[in-house]
């Protein structure tokens, strides 16, 4: 048994050395081979890059088809459905930061993006009086609200990663853009685990 102690006096290296050679204990569950991940991860890549260029021409269309003045139905309906949304992604997102729920990344993150597009709507939907209350409605309070949940968001999973590459020996001061993703298989070659020698 390793006493405190002992674990205190080791250096960062040491205890990362034993917190690998620790998970290597652990039964592993079943994965999928890395062909079929690259296949996955190859799919993704390319129907989300074919759907985001295929935006282009779509978003060139409404700007030469659209009316600047649309009289919309269900107007009230589509309103207060997006507003429930919002309650129930905010209330989603305040129960995973209690319970302290790794979720709680991707709460932050769907909130903060309703928020920014209930700014916009509000916005660009407003006329008259109301566009000033909108107008101080996104600026004092669903902006700086959805831009502290992106805040929050990715200072978690900094965290999470700095510590995940703490354990595995690396280090942890690589900015989310650089970052592999887990799971997904590297083009790199990856170096061998030192093998124990008795």
């Amino acid at each position: 048994m390793i006493a405190d102690a002992d674990l205190q006096s080791m250096t960062a290296a040491e205890r990362a050395d034993l917190a690998r050679r620790l998970a290597r204990l652990q039964p592993r569950p079943a994965r999928r081979s890395v062909a079929a991940t690259e296949r996955a991860r190859r799919r993704f890549v390319i129907v989300i890059g074919v759907a985001s260029v295929l935006m282009i021409p779509w978003v060139i269309a409404l700007a030469l088809r659209l009316p600047p003045q649309y009289l919309a139905g269900n107007w009230d309906l589509t309103w207060v459905g997006f507003d429930v949304a919002l309650m129930v992604a905010l209330g989603f997102t305040a129960w995973a930061a209690l319970r302290r729920r790794q979720v709680v990344v991707l709460a932050a993150l769907v909130s903060g993006t309703l928020l920014a597009c209930d700014a916009w709507f509000d916005i660009m939907t407003a006329s008259g009086p109301d566009r000033w209350v909108s107008l101080a409605t996104a600026f004092l309070v669903e902006l700086p609200l959805a831009g502290w949940l992106f805040f929050v968001s990715h200072h978690l999973v900094r965290l999470s990663m700095r510590r995940l590459m703490v354990l595995s020996g690396q280090s942890p001061e690589v900015s989310l853009l650089k970052l592999p993703a887990l799971g997904v298989p590297s083009h790199r070659p990856r170096h061998p685990e030192p093998r124990a020698t008795a």
